[in-house]
């Protein structure tokens, strides 16, 4: 069946996963898509528009679903999943499991880190990520306006409320130096369904007549809690903050949040673009680390700046994921201020200091003792 004469939530889907994968194969013909599944309405919804429309194509399609562990009937869950997605035509379905700690015991943050890295651990068996080896995963529209809300109340700045991309940025400096198992690169990671509304995924699954999973643990009063017993933020978001947005604005905020996002990808890809430039001008190659020669880099503003310093972090050995505001101010301090020598301490244990009477700054890994 043609995609563009199918009509209904079914026909965006795969209007939308086959654009998608049109585009991708325009420059990465024959690579393998590995098709991240829950087992709920938008993964699955997903997962059943790829079975109907790679095949076609030029790809090798694939696919793996998560235990977290969360609860007792998890690892049947995830058997169920494997299941469905032989029944809808998928040869090789891995199921990966996460250790106790990696599931986090009801922490989204470590539950969503164990995730990427069993997933992207999984897509390494078939090739490098971001070129030879794809993670396509069925994030909507309403998970972008979760996810820019989120980082409105974190306070995270402008890449936190940026939001997810449908493609996958390939940050070309930190391709270079940053390790491709990273979390916080987004390189290599597909989200064909993000300009459309959860209720889309749902439709198509009883369209499809596809038996999706209502996870309970997406729910406030669901099984999983945080640390302190509370709901877990985004599903509390989800089921109460944003419906209750909704009904006092009369409108539906996430269409509106969702392009806060996009305008946003556009300015920091722009500025991200200046980085990279002034990263490569100023850097210095030294076997004991990464060097900046600063004195002209000082004159740029603090956003160009503070890029530099974050760039010159993961290239020493830093995630990405794990940098934060502080930090980065704490070496633009030691920079602009030249006023002692650090060190400023970094995330995976890299040291920030300033060679005593120069505009010098070196990011290295800590010595082990």
């Amino acid at each position: 069946m043609n995609p563009a004469a199918t009509t209904g939530a079914g026909g965006r889907l795969e209007r939308a996963v086959l654009a998608q994968l049109k585009h991708l194969e325009q420059t990465y013909p024959g690579a393998t898509l590995l098709v991240a599944c829950s087992g709920g309405a938008d993964s699955l919804a997903l997962a059943a528009a790829c079975a109907r429309l790679a095949p076609a194509r030029t790809f090798k399609l694939v696919a793996a679903t998560v235990d977290h562990g969360w609860r007792p009937e998890s690892a049947a869950q995830a058997r169920r999943v494997q299941e469905i997605l032989t029944g809808l035509g998928y040869r090789q379905v891995a199921l990966l499991e996460l250790s106790r700690q990696e599931a986090g015991g009801g922490k989204e943050g470590a539950a969503r880190k164990g995730r990427y890295r069993a997933l992207v651990a999984e897509a390494s068996r078939y090739g490098k990520l971001g070129s030879e080896v794809f993670i396509l995963l069925g994030h909507t529209r309403d998970d972008q306006a979760e996810t820019v809300l989120l980082g409105l109340i974190r306070g995270s700045g402008p890449r936190s409320i940026a939001g997810m991309r449908s493609w996958g940025r390939n940050e070309k400096t930190q391709e270079k130096v940053a390790s491709e198992s990273q979390i916080g690169s987004q390189a290599g990671y597909l989200r064909p369904l993000l300009e459309l509304p959860r209720q889309d995924t749902v439709a198509a699954c009883q369209e499809w007549r596809l038996p999706y999973i209502d996870d309970p643990s997406n729910y406030p009063d669901g099984p999983v809690k945080a640390v302190d017993g509370s709901p877990l933020r985004r599903a509390a978001l989800r089921h109460q903050g944003l419906p209750a947005l909704e009904k006092a604005l009369g409108m539906d905020p996430r269409p509106a949040l969702a392009r806060t996002a996009a305008l946003l990808q556009a300015d920091l890809d722009a500025l991200d673009t200046l980085a990279e430039s002034w990263f490569t001008q100023v850097k210095r190659e030294k076997p004991e680390g990464v060097r900046l020669e600063t004195r002209q880099l000082l004159s740029q503003p603090a956003a160009i700046r503070k890029r530099v310093w974050r760039l010159a972090a993961l290239a020493a050995g830093a995630r990405a994921s794990d940098l934060r505001k502080v930090q980065l101010d704490a070496v633009d301090f030691l920079a602009t201020a030249r006023r002692g020598t650090g060190p400023i301490q970094l995330p995976g244990k890299i040291n920030c200091t300033r060679e005593a009477g120069s505009y010098e700054l070196c990011f290295r890994r800590e010595p082990r003792g």
